[in-house]
């Protein structure tokens, strides 16, 4: 059985582990942890908090928090992903373990950073805004809004949070991607959408994390004004998003490279794109692409 070792810090990849590291010991990156810990904080504390000071109930105050989350995204992922991946969410880190691109045991301590995170975001709300400043009444908390079944609310999740891991394996993963730096980019626009669609559905979680903090902090906060629900409704931000996040991790396994057939050019080359591809006997290895910003 192979040793279990914490680790400040390792050779990181696009999606934030070593291969060749990973098959001879198992390490799990502290640097990693922190790194998710503190962007899942921000991501809550910017995106929640836009919604707490405008009150996302018609089409131009949810367009700002759309941008909100959508651009805060960006920038998490770009300061953030060299260290981590910047998953920034339990949806997206189980897609990336369902796929084996990164290990169960990283992908365990990354939830876990990103739970503590979401909680540490959400009382940074609370010591910034205080109750009667919060429009929402319950620090953004989600739930089915009014007309809204769970079940419209777990399948519109769902959809939400497919979308966004999709988006993260074919961009940021894939090694036939043309996107490089710019993955971020697509991810912060798959974020941005989603929250622009569910919004009035749910509030747009897509992030279990997301919505675990505000919802704890806020029952727990003691405001005259609180409003319930977000404790009740967060077995739907669990269950629709982790849904949407393996159905993404399927669809992904469709778009796969082809191995070589028999009788196909086995020499090593430069694809289209400009990925180095080796043609071994047992068919085509493409060599990820390294994180570097």
């Amino acid at each position: 059985m192979r040793e279990l070792q914490l680790k400040w810090g390792i050779k990181r990849s696009i999606t934030g582990f070593d291969g060749e590291e990973e098959a001879a010991v198992r390490s799990v990156d502290m640097k990693a942890m922190v790194a998710e810990l503190v962007g899942t904080a921000m991501l809550c504390v910017v995106g929640c908090g836009a919604a707490m000071a405008y009150g996302p109930t018609d089409g131009p105050t949810r367009l700002v928090v759309a941008f909100a989350f959508g651009l805060s995204v960006l920038a998490i992922a770009y300061s953030m992903g060299h260290h981590s991946g910047g998953h920034l969410n339990p949806a997206v880190t189980l897609s990336l373990v369902l796929g084996s691109a990164v290990p169960w045991y990283q992908g365990l301590a990354n939830f876990l950073a990103q739970i503590i995170g979401s909680l540490l975001g959400a009382a940074l709300l609370c010591a910034i805004y205080p109750c009667e400043a919060d429009l929402t009444t319950n620090l953004a908390s989600n739930m089915p809004s009014a007309g809204y079944t769970d079940a419209q609310a777990v399948l519109a999740e769902a959809m939400g949070t497919f979308l966004l891991c999709f988006t993260v394996w074919e961009s940021a993963v894939s090694p036939v991607s043309t996107c490089g730096r710019n993955a971020c980019i697509a991810i912060s626009g798959a974020v941005f959408v989603s929250v622009l669609t569910l919004l009035p559905v749910t509030g747009c979680s897509i992030n279990p994390a997301r919505s675990f903090g505000p919802a704890i902090m806020a029952s727990l906060r003691g405001c005259p004004n609180y409003t319930g629900g977000g404790l009740e409704a967060l077995w739907i931000m669990f269950v629709g998003p982790f849904l949407g996040a393996a159905s993404a991790t399927l669809a992904h396994h469709g778009f796969i490279p082809q191995p070589v057939k028999e009788g196909e050019d086995r020499t090593s080359s430069m694809n289209s794109m400009g990925f180095e591809i080796d043609n071994k006997k047992e068919g085509i290895t493409i060599h990820p692409r390294v994180m570097d910003l």
